[in-house]
């Protein structure tokens, strides 16, 4: 049987993409980026955005974002939110005219490829002339608003230095939990930058760590979470008093069962391997 540090630093590392996945996705990503270069009238330069460029994506892989620049516009542009998707679908469909259209989605055109099971949500945004953000389209709203994905990266990296590099670890075995317990009420970008606040220095270790992760989730999460990049509107605005409520109950059961595990690392280690079984499922193994 491993010990309890071990147990938890292996079923970390299965969260991460392997080289092969990793090789797949950037072949992939390159060429649709390449296509939208090719097809998207306007487009001057294409990145890759979201949990993917912050390295806090797991395994499986969901979708991957590409936030690809279509002009320059000071407060408003010069389309519509609606027609701008539309205009990124019709540039998918022109690449892969054999695919079923790609799905118009909130701020994004979701694209997905049956073969490598690689999905992607192409965003098309409009560059401030200050540089210091860019303009997105909301579709329900009809309204373009701010962000600046690059920032968010900034902002992810820098909490990640101040974890002593354990806090993108970390949020990866949070996200597992949540995705093993259905907690679709919770987003993982909220999750992450929530997180951000969690580690003014970094924790002895991962079990540790985990269990100050959970706990400051859950007393966070009852607070509104505005967009760390200082441009958009809360990241959690459409989360219920009901789901904030339900969410803390989950974060604080979660860090009393490592709390527990922590207690009987030494003494019980069978007992602390099953609390973090019944935490990540089949994906812990302790040997």
């Amino acid at each position: 049987m491993w010990s309890v540090g071990e147990a938890l630093e292996r079923f970390i590392s299965s969260l991460e993409l392997t080289e092969g996945q990793r090789s797949e996705v950037s072949r992939q990503h390159t060429l649709v980026r390449e296509e939208l270069s090719r097809r998207l009238a306007g487009c001057e330069t294409s990145f890759l955005s979201g949990s993917y460029s912050r390295s806090t994506a797991i395994r499986p892989l969901h979708d991957i974002d590409i936030f690809t620049v279509v002009g320059r516009a000071a407060s408003t542009s010069p389309e519509t939110p609606d027609a701008a998707l539309k205009r990124v679908r019709q540039a998918l469909h022109a690449a892969w005219p054999n695919k079923e259209l790609a799905i118009l989605q909130q701020h994004s055109v979701h694209l997905g490829f049956t073969g490598t099971g690689i999905e992607f949500d192409v965003v098309p945004a409009y560059q401030h002339p200050s540089q210091d953000h860019y303009l997105i389209p909301e579709r329900n709203s009809g309204q373009w608003i701010r962000t600046n994905p690059r920032i968010h990266k900034e902002l992810s990296t820098a909490a990640n230095e101040r974890a002593g590099k354990k806090l993108k670890p970390l949020l990866k075995a949070v996200k597992h939990w949540k995705r093993e317990h259905d907690l679709r009420l919770l987003g993982s970008f909220h999750v992450e930058v929530m997180g951000y606040e969690a580690f003014p220095r970094a924790p002895a270790g991962y079990l540790e760590g985990l269990e100050t992760l959970f706990a400051f989730l859950a007393s966070r999460v009852d607070r509104p979470v505005r967009d760390p990049a200082g441009f958009a509107k809360a990241v959690d605005e459409r989360m219920t008093g009901g789901q904030r409520t339900a969410a803390r109950n989950a974060l604080q059961g979660a860090a009393r069962e490592v709390r527990l595990a922590l207690s009987e690392r030494d003494a019980r280690p069978e007992e602390a391997h099953k609390r973090l079984r019944k935490l990540f499922g089949e994906a812990y193994r302790y040997r």
